[in-house]
């Protein structure tokens, strides 16, 4: 017993001390050889956040996720450390800054019910708020800043609430609201660089809100605060920007001559010229501003900055010099400079808005072959240049010069009662001439009872819904439409008939001989061929109308496809035909389909005729593809039938952003689901219009 308690108190006793030393070594080295290494991940990353701005922070991801995997070992691995609650925190605030929200509100919970004595508590009641707000959890995450806003925490947890919620509702317009808790950081919670960042947003706020006289005192309040030299900047050319508004423009310009003579700012000394140009225009020293202008534009090697330059020169020179000529150049510069940017589709909008000018303005030599529809498209195109005087080019006076020429010119058109509605209302905004704009009302009233746009008339003058609200063709369409939805049918086909003998010009006359059929076919169906041949009707007596394409639906109606023959097979049949005039070949009467190079001959010539027989061009090489909303995919339908693969031609219509304002499906096939999901592929196509050659856009 004794040697045994001599060997235990010995040998055996150095044995377990040692154990225990190896033990505590090995535990220890969780904290050196993993947490050490997450810790020292996470401060990093927290550090570079922590200097850069509120509204732009610097998130370094790759940290942050390096701390989350080497945290995530301390809690699986060592489930009892005394580091857990440290790695909890760890994890939680990475997860957040590496937008795995969820996740970081979960880490961030199980951290305050274990250990609700952590330091960390505080600061994750803030981050699970934070979270909230960005899983679109708004009322939680509000209530939860408020807490912390209005609890006992301390002041850097409390700015950072306030700087959070101030933050989400400058971000949702909601400056009002935003300014309160700026105010707070400002005035008592932040430290120096808050404070500046919380002014910023205060004068930022004013500015949006247009309250140029607040935010310029709030802009010099900042400069009071020594900004770096990004936030002096930013604060100075806005202090300029509110001055020109407030119609200082002296002080404006002495603000944007700080930045210009300070050589720190060399580099945006362009930008400041800019600004400077604009003081100008606004003293109506124009010479001056187009001087500074044409420098920038030589001067700049930003192409960016440049194409703005000769942007403004083209605004000049439309606005107040209304040299629209020289205008376009400028804007056709800008374009060239700065194709992708907004200056570039702006000037590119307006260059094609001018452009039209010389596409509307044609007169028609009225005679006796002048046709009702010829004088009815001229005085269309009539209305067309002086609405793009009015809306696009800021020519109110051109744009009445050119309506009273329509009316005057046009008489007979259709298109009058809409010319003299939309001239009282020149009159009545531009000329503040309220007795003749509802005199020239009052006219269309009286000469044009039964005009489609009699109603517009109407209701300007306050008489919608009087004894004088009837007898035009929209009227009976209604009358229509509501004996249909009551299945008083004949009282329906009345109005409808009435409709289309009475007002064969309307836009309605077409809508309501469709209904008719549509009546008899949903209705009264006669059991024969008279409906498709009354489609028919309305197919080749008026192509290419919505209307036709709804009898298209209707009647399963499919164009003649080409087909295709051999070049051999044509050399056969031009013999033939040379040999015997007379004879006539059996390939006479058969269609050719294009393949290879003939599609862009004149086989295949239907593709390049537009709605209204106008050549059109192929620009398929030159238009780049951006996206589709509605992805195509191939329907059941398809396997179920035999059809010939084949491409689909399309004639579209691109607005100036580059989206399908109109389309026509030119090589339908037989099966209509295929046809209507290429179709609405299509429809939602979007192209990247500034790769087209200048001359195309318009």
């Amino acid at each position: 017993m004794n040697q045994f308690s001599k060997s235990y108190n010995g040998f055996n006793l150095g044995l377990l001390l040692v154990l225990i030393l190896l033990l505590t070594i090995s535990s220890g080295c969780v904290f050196y050889n993993t947490f050490y290494n997450a810790r020292k991940n996470f401060n990093s990353a927290e550090s570079q956040r922590k200097k850069s701005t509120a509204k732009n922070p610097r998130i370094n991801r790759a940290k942050y996720k390096k701390a989350i995997e080497k945290s995530l070992k301390v809690l699986e691995n060592y489930p009892n450390s005394k580091w857990y609650d440290d790695a909890l925190y760890v994890i939680g605030v990475s997860y957040y800054y590496t937008d795995q929200h969820s996740s970081s509100e979960r880490r961030l919970r199980e951290l305050i019910v274990n250990y609700p004595e952590s330091e960390y508590v505080k600061a994750a009641n803030l981050y699970i708020a934070k979270s909230k707000l960005k899983q679109n959890e708004m009322e939680a995450a509000i209530e939860l800043f408020d807490i912390l806003f209005y609890s006992d925490y301390d002041k850097k947890i409390k700015a950072d609430a306030a700087m959070s919620i101030g933050l989400f509702h400058y971000e949702n317009k909601e400056y009002k609201l935003a300014e309160k808790y700026f105010l707070s950081i400002r005035d008592s919670l932040g430290n120096d660089d808050e404070t500046k960042t919380a002014q910023k947003f205060i004068a930022d706020g004013y500015f949006e809100q247009f309250k140029f006289d607040d935010a310029l005192g709030g802009y010099l309040q900042l400069l009071g605060l020594e900004p770096d030299k990004s936030d002096k900047y930013h604060s100075l050319t806005r202090a300029a920007k509110c001055s020109y508004k407030l119609l200082r423009v002296d002080d404006g310009m002495d603000y944007l001559n700080t930045l210009i003579e300070d050589p720190l700012y060399f580099d945006s000394l362009n930008t400041l010229r800019l600004l400077l140009a604009e003081g100008y225009e606004i003293e109506d020293e124009i010479d001056l501003a187009i001087d500074l202008y044409l420098k920038v534009s030589v001067d700049e090697t930003q192409r960016r900055i440049s194409g703005e330059a000769n942007y403004n020169l083209g605004l000049t020179y439309q606005f107040d010099l209304d040299d629209l000529t020289t205008a376009k150049e400028y804007y056709d510069k800008a374009v060239r400079l700065s194709r992708s940017s907004e200056i570039g589709r702006m000037a590119l909008q307006r260059s094609s808005d001018i452009g039209k000018i010389e596409t509307y303005a044609h007169s028609l030599a009225i005679d006796s072959t002048t046709t009702k529809a010829m004088i009815d498209e001229a005085a269309n195109t009539q209305y067309l240049l002086a609405e793009l005087y009015w809306f696009k080019l800021n020519k109110p006076d051109t744009a009445i010069l050119e309506l009273k020429y329509l009316i005057d010119s046009f008489s007979n058109s259709k298109e009058v009662p809409r010319a003299m509605i939309a001239l009282s209302e020149m009159y009545r905004e531009n000329n503040l001439d309220t007795a003749a704009a509802d005199s020239i009302l009052n006219k269309v009233l009286a000469d044009y009872p039964h005009s489609d746009y009699y109603p517009l008339a109407l209701e300007a003058v306050g008489l919608t819904g009087t004894a004088a609200d009837t007898g035009y063709p929209y009227y009976y369409l209604r009358k229509a439409e509501d004996f249909l939805d009551n299945e008083m049918l004949d009282s329906s086909g009345y109005y409808y008939q009435y409709l289309v003998d009475s007002f064969p010009d309307s836009k309605y006359f077409l809508q309501a001989k469709f209904a008719l059929i549509w009546q008899v076919e949903n209705f009264n169906s006669p059991g024969d061929s008279s409906l498709i041949l009354a489609y028919n009707e309305i197919i080749d007596s008026f192509p290419g109308t919505f209307w036709a394409d709804e009898a298209k639906k209707k009647i399963n109606y499919k164009p003649v496809k080409p087909v295709a023959r051999r070049e051999e097979d044509i050399d056969d049949s031009n013999r033939k035909n040379k040999n015997d005039s007379t004879e006539k070949s059996e390939t006479d009467d058969i269609a050719i389909e294009p393949t290879g190079s003939q599609i862009y001959g004149n086989t295949y010539s239907f593709l390049y005729l537009g709605p209204k027989g106008e050549s059109i061009v192929d620009l398929h090489n030159n238009v780049k593809f951006l996206r589709v909303t509605e992805e195509f995919e191939f329907p059941p339908e398809a396997f179920l039938v035999e059809w010939e693969i084949q491409e689909f031609y399309f004639q579209i219509l691109l607005d100036f952003s580059g989206r399908v304002k109109d389309y026509k499906l030119m090589t339908p096939t037989d099966i209509d689901e295929l046809n209507v999901r290429v179709e609405r592929t299509v429809a939602t196509a979007e192209f990247d219009i500034l790769a087209m050659p200048p001359e195309y856009q318009d």
